[in-house]
């Protein structure tokens, strides 16, 4: 064989395992980096059952016919959900659900957009009434690791 075809084949082979690495990841992400939807229904499943095996972050925030959600700040969420896929499981509450209620009132999500972590016997109270980017829920979540 000679160099050149070496070479050649070396880089389809290096071609063709990043091309299948990135599939993986992008599949991994698709699962475990997504905002789940929960409530006061689902709220023992999603949360309470995995919450000592990996920190949770909370966010809550009010949708309904009169008051549309902030798609930015919806947007900020999802991408620091998708840059964490793994690390943590990022779940959404919506406020305007009067079932959802007692979840509000027991993690202080009276002012949205609101964001506590969750971490085993841990309760971290992030931004609550403004606006936050993925850059300030990442230092949320570096906090989680700081904390006695």
């Amino acid at each position: 064989m000679n160099p050149r075809t070496a070479v050649l084949v070396t880089l389809a082979l290096l071609l063709t395992f990043s091309g299948y690495m990135l599939y993986r990841d992008r599949e991994y992400r698709q699962i475990h980096g997504r905002v789940t939807e929960v409530g006061l229904l689902n709220w023992e499943q999603e949360v309470e059952k995995i919450k000592d095996s990996e920190p949770i972050l909370v966010y809550f925030y009010k949708e309904n016919e009169k008051n549309p959600a902030d798609q930015a700040q919806n947007r900020e969420v999802a991408n620091f959900a998708w840059r964490n896929a793994g690390n943590v499981k990022v779940v959404a509450v919506n406020c305007a659900h009067l079932e959802n209620l007692p979840l509000v009132i027991a993690y202080g999500g009276l002012r949205q957009p609101c964001f506590t972590i969750l971490f085993g016997k841990q309760v971290i109270d992030g931004a609550s009434g403004s606006f936050t980017s993925s850059d300030d829920l990442s230092r949320l979540l570096h906090l989680l690791s700081h904390k006695p």
